[in-house]
C-alpha cells in the first residue's frame, strides 16, 4: 500500500480500478434496453437525470467485480445509499425485468442475476431461520 496514491473519487487504489469503472459504463444500446423496461415512475426519473445510470453502473461492478459493497468506488456516490436502492429494487421485482432485458448481454446479465439470486437467498426465510436459531454455548 505504501506509494500508491488514493483518489478520495474512487475510494480504493490503483488505476485498475479507473479501468473497471470505464469497463462497465453502460453504453447507450444497454442503457435503453434497461429503460424501456423499468417501471413508469424509475423510467420518468432515470430519463431526468443520470444517477438512475451511475446506480445501475455501481450494481454492475459489485456484480462483475465481486467486491464487497464497502469497497465500491466513491465516483458512484454513498455505498450503503446503492446498497439500500439494490435491495429495494430486489424486493419490488425490478431486477427481474433488468436481467431480462439484458439477456442479449451475458457478460454483464449473468453476475447481475447471481448478485440477486445471492442477495434472495440470504433473505429466504429457510435462511433467516437458519441464522435466528439457538446457538452452540459450550458451558
Amino acid at each position: 500500500m505504501e506509494g500508491q496514491d488514493r483518489n478520495p473519487m474512487l475510494g480504493v487504489e490503483g488505476e485498475d480500478v479507473i479501468d473497471q469503472i470505464d469497463m462497465l459504463r453502460l453504453d447507450d444500446a444497454r442503457w435503453e434496453a434497461i429503460l424501456n423496461t423499468l417501471p413508469p415512475l424509475v423510467r420518468a426519473r432515470a430519463l431526468n437525470g443520470e444517477r438512475t445510470r451511475a446506480f445501475l453502473e455501481a450494481v454492475l461492478w459489485v456484480a462483475v467485480t465481486g467486491q464487497p459493497w464497502g469497497r465500491m468506488p466513491l465516483a458512484w456516490g454513498r455505498w450503503h445509499s446503492i446498497y439500500v436502492r439494490f435491495t429495494r429494487w430486489a424486493q419490488d421485482g425490478i431486477w427481474d425485468e433488468v436481467i431480462a432485458s439484458l439477456q442479449a448481454h451475458a457478460d454483464i446479465a449473468e453476475p447481475l442475476r447471481r448478485l440477486v439470486s445471492t442477495y434472495r437467498l440470504s433473505r429466504h426465510p429457510a435462511s433467516l431461520a437458519r441464522r435466528s436459531g439457538p446457538r452452540f454455548t459450550p458451558f
